[in-house]
């Protein structure tokens, strides 16, 4: 069983190993911190990587998508014809 020091590495470097958002090394250290606190005795590679998707899951929740877009877009012409042709 790993000390509480060689998790905090082995998260860290599994983490940056696995880390898409080099512009973001906040997030970074967010989802470490994330990882850790979630962490259990018998953890291997596999559920660390769930836990950084489930971290970006988490971010991603009021993200906009393109469907939101399309929707919004669609919107906005509605609502323009609408004061167009509304007398």
């Amino acid at each position: 069983m790993m000390e509480r020091n060689e998790i905090v590495l082995y998260v860290k470097e599994e983490v940056k190993r696995l880390w898409q958002l080099e512009s973001r090394p906040d997030l970074e250290k967010d989802c470490v911190d994330f990882i850790l606190n979630q962490w259990g005795e018998h953890e291997d590679n596999d559920y660390l990587a769930y836990l950084v998707v489930k971290f970006l899951s988490t971010l991603c929740g009021d993200a906009v998508s393109s469907e939101d877009l399309e929707f919004q877009y669609q919107q906005s012409l509605s609502d323009k014809e609408r004061m167009i042709f509304t007398p």
